[in-house]
């Protein structure tokens, strides 16, 4: 529009008129009030009160088209993932997408233009998902960097100029957010291994070729992960250690298996006691009188091997009909590694053994500078119990 449909557009909406002082006087927009009052402006004349009518159209446009033009923090969010997830996983990248799901996605935030974030508009909603979503510390610390990276982006591609992010840090939030306890619940006591045990032994006699129930008696004596005790080949198997050198592995983006390196990309020796020993012999045994021996410990009785979700499923249902609460086996992972650490394992050794990452050694054990022989004598003396908790058969 020109200047003059500008201003009768405008003297339609708002009242415009001269007052007994000779000045000139209107209304321009503001929020809350309806036309034709609004934010009163006054003129010496009535060039200069057009003049600056004219003006607030102007500019109002302006900003409107620059609000437009700036995109949302969700935008320049994924502009900033196209390039992160070149250095992911594809299973990183589904947890990604998933913490955007939760976070971002569906809130005023998200949708908000990136360049009209202060500081105060970030920390008024760190605080609020903080507390309405009841964030561990580990979720609120990854929470605050997907919004510093993404404020980053914006800064190193001139989309904002200014960093509303630069006086906050992640323990002005990580103090509100909640507390996981650590009870009794993280692990198994001997007398529900024992009943563990009885049960397995239970379902030896009524279901001698299920492989599932093998793989969790094996997790009872050394704490392996699931992903590890699934891919184990006899060809793993030496005289006193079982090598430990692959995993299985789920693409959560494609729904594919897949076998690779182990979780930390190292492989990792594991002393063998009698009671490992004779449990390896019985599977043997029993895959070679039903005719299904293959290179696969666990196998499907058709030459593969047995997914890690069967075993994880089936350790709940035992625990189910245990009358046990759950946690699978990770639970006997915490297990086995406070059984070692309570019977005075240094803790580098015991971290070692369970093949925990550099990031967890460094936080939770020392150095490991054992030997295989120092090993296998630490586990003799764990393992010695189960001799007696086994049931006869």
């Amino acid at each position: 529009m020109n200047k003059k449909q500008v201003l009768d557009l405008h003297k339609k909406m708002y009242n415009y008129w001269q007052g007994k002082n000779g000045k000139w006087y209107s209304y321009l927009p503001k929020e809350g009030v309806e036309p034709p009052k609004g934010k009163q402006i006054e003129s010496v004349n009535e060039e200069k009160l057009n003049n600056k009518i004219i003006e607030y159209y102007t500019n109002e446009e302006s900003r409107k088209k620059q609000k437009k033009a700036c995109p949302t923090f969700l935008e320049v969010y994924y502009m900033w993932r196209s390039l992160k997830d070149l250095e992911l996983t594809d299973n990183s990248i589904y947890k990604y997408n998933t913490d955007c799901k939760r976070f971002f996605e569906d809130t005023d935030f998200g949708n908000m233009p990136i360049n009209q974030m202060t500081e105060n508009t970030i920390r008024l909603f760190l605080l609020q998902t903080v507390k309405e979503l009841k964030l561990c510390k580990k979720s609120c610390s990854k929470l605050f960097g997907y919004i510093k990276n993404t404020i980053r982006y914006a800064r190193v591609e001139k989309i904002i100029l200014d960093n509303p992010i630069e006086f906050l840090e992640p323990k002005d939030f990580t103090k509100h957010s909640v507390e996981i306890e650590r009870t009794n619940a993280s692990y198994y006591t001997d007398n529900e291994l024992l009943t563990l045990l009885n049960g397995l032994h239970c379902h030896y006699s009524s279901a001698p070729t299920y492989m599932p129930a093998y793989a969790v008696e094996l997790a009872i004596y050394t704490g392996m992960r699931v992903s590890e005790l699934c891919t184990l080949k006899w060809t793993d198997i030496a005289d006193n250690y079982i090598s430990i050198n692959k995993s299985a592995k789920f693409n959560r983006v494609h729904k594919e298996y897949s076998v690779g390196s182990t979780k930390t990309k190292k492989a990792r020796v594991y002393p063998m006691d009698a009671q490992i020993t004779t449990l390896f012999e019985r599977i043997k045994q029993v895959q070679t009188e039903y005719k299904i021996l293959c290179e696969w410990i666990f196998t499907d009785g058709n030459s593969g091997y047995v997914h890690a979700g069967n075993i994880t499923s089936y350790m709940t249902r035992l625990c189910r009909e245990c009358g046990l609460s759950g946690g699978g086996i990770t639970k006997l992972r915490k297990t086995a590694s406070s059984d070692l650490q309570t019977s005075g394992t240094p803790k580098a050794i015991v971290a070692s053994m369970l093949g925990h990452t550099t990031e967890v050694n460094e936080k939770y054990y020392t150095y490991d500078t054992s030997n295989l022989d120092q090993k296998k004598k630490i586990i003799q003396n764990r393992n010695v119990k189960f001799k007696e908790l086994t049931p006869a058969g």
